[in-house]
């Protein structure tokens, strides 16, 4: 038996921070085709069950189309068990109301709920946590051991709950409990790690990327269920259409754009991405660090031009620090060197006084100043 374990995939999410709104649009229909091409890949490799442990969704608002897609891929996949639990971004079940639900479709609620796979000893149990059910639902949970058990759940690990908080899953009350594998969501980041002596538990993090706090693969688990050896192993696969990378790059010794450019080129190539594979799909954030004498020309502008097109999506951020070597002005008797001893006296900062400098001297070569 093989069951894929995806979570997280919050369809419909604005994406508008970074993207802005067209590429916005089309990135919502990508990551709905993601979800669409899991069915694909599920039919194509034996899957017989998927579970999504909740966030399907990312808001009350779904466009029609979404749950056209999402319904019609379940009823198209008529011979594979879908296992839906809705989490804290999920609107409620009414989401479906007036809609015909595929007869492969099964939902959990705010009880627990206990599918047995046909012709199995595979037990799939799942409940909503609630403001009222989140201390009490634990103590509710009965498995029998001879099944293989998979207990699925939406919310933060804890080794012990705050009250009534639904966002928590308290795994001290899980253990010794006869659970298999705890498919859990609601964590974007892939973790599988032990629960006990018998079970082990899971985020299998979100299907794709949405922003720069997701960086690095995405997809979805796959179970592979051995009821005579009564194990379940689980692994990985990647599925993301796009990767999401923030890359820091020190410019500290720099001299100009091209040679920032060129240390820039040095770790996105060489050590994010080798030259040698597909960049195009990616989004990338540059997070320029360091320290940059006033005298140095760096211009982001020149530098995103360099870099644009090879990308998906790309954006610099300019953390970079400013220093003033006085020994440099010391001696200078130029109008420059003037100014430069004159701020260095004043009682700012030593930001504000590179600042000031670093304005200064570009006013003096008549250069455009950026404010």
């Amino acid at each position: 038996m093989r069951i894929i374990h995806c979570a997280d995939i919050h369809l419909d999410s604005a994406l508008s921070a970074h993207l802005g709104r067209d590429r916005a649009r089309s990135r919502r229909n990508e990551i709905l085709n993601t979800f669409r091409k899991m069915f694909e890949y599920a039919a194509i490799n034996n899957i017989q069950a998927v579970i999504i442990a909740g966030d399907l969704f990312d808001s009350e608002t779904v466009a029609a189309t979404t749950i056209n897609v999402v319904l019609g891929e379940i009823a198209k996949h008529a011979d594979i068990d879908v296992f839906y639990l809705r989490g804290n971004h999920d609107p409620d079940d009414s989401i479906f109301a007036g809609r015909r639900l595929p007869e492969n479709l099964y939902l959990f609620g705010e009880e627990w709920t206990q599918y047995k796979l046909k012709d199995t000893h595979i037990v799939i149990t799942g409940a909503v946590l609630t403001a009222d059910n989140c201390d009490s639902i634990y103590d509710e949970l009965e498995l029998d051991e001879n099944d293989i058990n998979i207990v699925t759940l939406h919310g933060q690990e804890q080794e012990y709950c705050r009250a009534r908080d639904v966002n928590d899953v308290c795994m001290k009350r899980l253990r010794n409990r006869g659970i298999d594998y705890l498919a859990l969501g609601h964590v974007h980041g892939r973790k599988f790690q032990s629960l006990d002596q018998r079970g082990v538990y899971c985020y299998p993090g979100c299907l794709e990327g949405r922003g720069f706090d997701e960086c690095g693969e995405h997809g979805f688990m796959v179970l592979d269920v051995d009821e005579r050896r009564h194990t379940v192993d689980a692994g990985f696969v990647p599925f993301a259409k796009r990767r999401l990378y923030s890359v820091d790059v020190d410019l500290t010794s720099v001299y100009d754009s091209n040679d920032a450019a060129d240390r820039i080129a040095e770790r996105l190539y060489g050590e994010v991405r080798p030259a040698d594979k597909e960049y195009g799909r990616d989004l990338v954030r540059i997070c320029l660090t360091g320290s940059v004498d006033v005298e140095n020309e760096i211009s982001i502008p020149y530098i995103e031009e360099q870099f644009r097109d090879s990308f998906y999506y790309l954006e610099i951020q300019d953390k970079t620090k400013l220093y003033v070597d006085p020994l440099r002005y010391a001696g200078d008797a130029t109008l420059k060197g003037e100014f430069v001893r004159t701020v260095m006296a004043q009682g700012l900062s030593d930001e504000d006084k590179a600042f000031v400098i670093q304005t200064g001297i570009r006013a003096l070569a008549n250069e455009e100043i950026d404010v």
